[in-house]
């Protein structure tokens, strides 16, 4: 299972921003070039087909890249996601500079694509009428709000209807195209303005280019952003989890950057965001033993790792399920970050009965009781013990595979949750039963997990929504799985804390991404 890693995410924020520009202002490139060669007065049919090209590849890069980077391939949507606190800011920069490297790599491959004809035709360059520069400010700063207000509302809010952004944010920009088009080319993202400029200037036509226009287009999309975020807060939309108190801090990494897409300003009860979803180095291990503290950061580790893949966890679901299974992973670690806040417990014991108690009482479908009761089942079994040791540690894990099949009837071959956590408790007696410490044994664990569930893609579905479509489901890893793969890839990071912290460029890298 790859972890999205940051080189990861601006890679796919630079082909996705090129690709992009590549098909959208290639199009418009290409259109204007057919018109002049054939004397067609340019209509509403060719703005039509630029806007529907422009739709069409945005949808193919948020179902290419989305999972990885969350695709804002836009930097006012990073700008605005990040002041509303769903983009780190020590991501934003890197974003900023791959998706303006993107926009002009793209435009040098129309010039490659196109050549003199495809310069002569404009190269996809936006410019809008001497004299007008009110009504262009207002068309761009119009027309990047909606589309940005769609991003707030549709890929970032656990309550939108999930798998659908995929559709509002394309839709959103076709519709904006037709109307600001004509005053200005609609650019609506800076990167895709200025890059075909750059190029244009760097392959020797830049005698017509207005750059005297770069702050209409650029203070205007960008301010739109600002504006757009400031309004989805007003709406309700940012600030509010899925739990059964108000929404607050949504710790959502990238699609977020680094938390998929994150949240708002956190209020006076929030658990604290940079504590919380940092590094699980900030809590070592003592020796060879498991404390509070140490399950506690396994939570909050486990709860970063699944909000920054919730997409992944998400679009996995969308093939084989019912695609809301990133979603409610989401919103159960959430509600047990802030539930473990508010009560401080003392005991591992009774870190894991919080935890699996926030998971029942906020999540519906299979997700909450089959985690809740696994977690609240290996809590029950270690009593109120302050120092566990590994073995008994691992007898906790195994009762809470025992009350999961107990509760889901299910056993490895099923294609479930199983699948990963089965041979991941094996592999993690085998280790203590060696002789080996508990980095070691949580090591082998997530190994397994991850193993088990890269097994699953081989497997015909027998529980759950995913049984539905039979034979169908054979080829796509089962989300359980990788979420669980998660949950063990943050322990073995926790508890191997105690020697430095955990790299992600290990067995987690070789995960293969739909």
């Amino acid at each position: 299972m790859a972890e999205v890693t940051r080189s990861r995410k601006l890679a796919a924020e630079f082909l996705g921003t090129a690709a992009l520009v590549v098909c959208g202002p290639g199009t418009a490139a290409a259109t204007f070039m057919i018109a002049k060669s054939s004397g067609v007065a340019f209509s509403m049919a060719q703005l039509g087909i630029i806007s529907f090209a422009f739709m069409m590849v945005i949808i193919a890069m948020i179902y290419t890249i989305g999972h990885i980077s969350g695709c804002h391939i836009n930097p006012a949507v990073t700008l605005a996601l990040t002041v509303a606190r769903k983009a780190s800011w020590s991501d934003a920069p890197g974003y900023l500079a791959a998706q303006f490297a993107g926009g002009i790599a793209g435009a040098f491959a129309i010039w490659a694509i196109l050549g003199k004809p495809g310069m002569d035709a404009g190269q996809g360059v936006l410019s809008y009428a001497p004299g007008n520069a009110g009504h262009a400010f207002a068309a761009e700063l119009i027309g990047t709000f909606l589309l940005v207000l769609v991003v707030f509302g549709s890929a970032t809010d656990s309550r939108a209807t999930p798998g659908w952004y995929g559709l509002a944010i394309p839709s959103i920009v076709f519709s904006v195209i037709t109307v600001v088009g004509p005053v200005t080319g609609a650019a609506l993202n800076p990167a895709r303005y200025l890059g075909p400029m750059i190029a244009t200037a760097a392959l020797g036509g830049g005698e017509g280019l207005l750059w005297g226009q770069v702050p209409t287009y650029f203070i205007a999309t960008f301010l739109a952003g600002l504006l757009a975020a400031a309004a989805y807060a007003f709406l309700g939309g940012v600030g509010q989890t899925s739990t059964s108190r108000p929404r607050r801090d949504e710790y959502q990494s990238n699609g977020r950057s680094e938390r998929d897409h994150g949240s708002g300003r956190p209020g006076r009860d929030d658990p604290k965001p940079g504590r919380q979803l940092g590094s699980s180095s900030a809590a070592p291990t003592k020796a060879n033993t498991v404390d509070a503290r140490t399950v506690r950061a396994w939570i909050v580790a486990a709860a970063k790792l699944v909000v920054d893949n919730a997409h992944l966890l998400t679009h996995l679901d969308a093939v084989i399920g019912d695609a809301d299974h990133g979603v409610n992973m989401r919103r159960g670690f959430q509600a047990a970050v802030m539930m473990l806040e508010q009560t401080d417990p003392s005991t591992p014991g009774e870190v894991l009965d919080i935890t699996g108690q926030a998971f029942m009482a906020n999540l519906g479908g299979a997700a909450g009781p089959l985690y809740g009761s696994g977690f609240r089942q290996a809590g029950k079994t270690l009593g109120n013990e302050v120092d566990v040791s590994p073995a008994r540690f691992g007898a906790a894990l195994s009762s809470a595979l025992d009350a999961i099949q107990e509760l889901g009837a299910a056993v490895e071959g099923d294609k479930t949750m199983v699948d990963a956590l089965g041979p991941a408790i094996r592999a993690y007696r085998a280790v203590i039963n060696s002789g080996g410490d508990l980095a070691g044994a949580a090591r082998a664990a997530a190994e397994a997990a991850a193993r088990g569930q890269r097994a699953t893609a081989g497997m015909q579905a027998r529980k759950g929504r995913a049984s539905y479509i039979g034979a169908r489901s054979i080829g796509h890893e089962d989300p359980g799985a990788a979420s669980t793969a998660f949950i063990l890839h943050a322990l073995a990071a926790t508890v191997g804390a105690s020697g430095g912290p955990t790299s992600g460029g290990g067995f987690m890298a070789a995960r293969r991404r739909p």
